[in-house]
């Protein structure tokens, strides 16, 4: 089996949807949110796919107004509703939206404590906020969490480990230098594999069925077998989350 830890899958129209899940019946797909809408769409999603596991959240991009903190309240009651142990896409983001920045932090303050008190996984977007986003964990006691897409400070590496916590590596390794020495420098214990899609990036258009290649990459990378690789990696996965999704995964 493989591991699709963060990826849109809502975003994919039903006949796309339906033809790439044929073609996955070896991924496990872990679908994050957009919003409150998506929250919902995502969770629909989870009871119709039994390999399709929901996380429920506020990505930072859509933070743009006072009333994204009453949504991110709304979106923690909807997980406790159903029964969700994962938060995702929820984060900090001054890469992309610095102008949000202070908003971002009081919604990402209600994400924290819901995953503190709760005990849930937090599937993080991080992009130029990775040690302020890794400070919080720590700060807020949150056992479980995973850095989607990492390319921050190598340096963070060790303290990401020493806590238990994730990096998950994109297919866009195939292209983009940094996520290649990030795959070089970190330990294989501390990673998974996602694709992010339906995302596009530098013209690859990003989707499960992109693991595969992803898992083949890190190998070489790291000059391991690609079969040990998988397998590192999906053990990964079922020792530190898959039990938040025990209730919603059929395997």
């Amino acid at each position: 089996m493989m591991v699709d830890i963060h990826s849109h899958i809502h975003e994919f129209d039903n006949e796309e949807l339906e033809a790439l899940l044929n073609q996955a019946e070896n991924i496990v797909i872990v679908s994050v949110s957009d919003d409150l809408e998506s929250s919902k769409k995502v969770i629909e999603l989870s009871r119709n796919y039994n390999r399709i596991a929901p996380c429920v959240g506020l990505h930072p991009w859509s933070v743009k107004r006072n009333e994204s903190i009453k949504e991110a309240l709304r979106i923690v009651e909807l997980a406790l509703e159903n029964n969700i142990k994962c938060l995702g896409e929820v984060g900090l983001d001054t890469k992309f939206v610095p102008q949000t920045i202070e908003l971002q932090r009081e919604v990402f303050k209600v994400f924290l404590e819901a995953a503190r008190d709760h005990n849930m996984f937090l599937n993080l977007h991080t992009a130029g906020t990775w040690e302020e986003v890794f400070h919080l964990l720590v700060r807020y006691d949150i056992g479980a969490a995973n850095f989607h897409w990492y390319t921050g400070p190598k340096t963070l590496l060790k303290d990401i480990e020493a806590h238990g916590y994730t990096i998950s590596i994109n297919p866009a390794v195939k292209i983009q230098k940094k996520h290649q020495e990030i795959v070089r420098v970190a330990p294989i214990e501390i990673m998974l594999t996602e694709s992010d899609s339906p995302y596009e990036y530098r013209g690859l258009r990003l989707t499960p069925l992109m693991i595969s290649e992803t898992l083949r990459i890190i190998a070489d990378i790291k000059a391991l077998g690609v079969e040990e690789t998988a397998k590192s990696i999906w053990d990964n996965f079922v020792k530190k989350y898959l039990k938040y999704f025990d209730n919603w995964l059929k395997l």
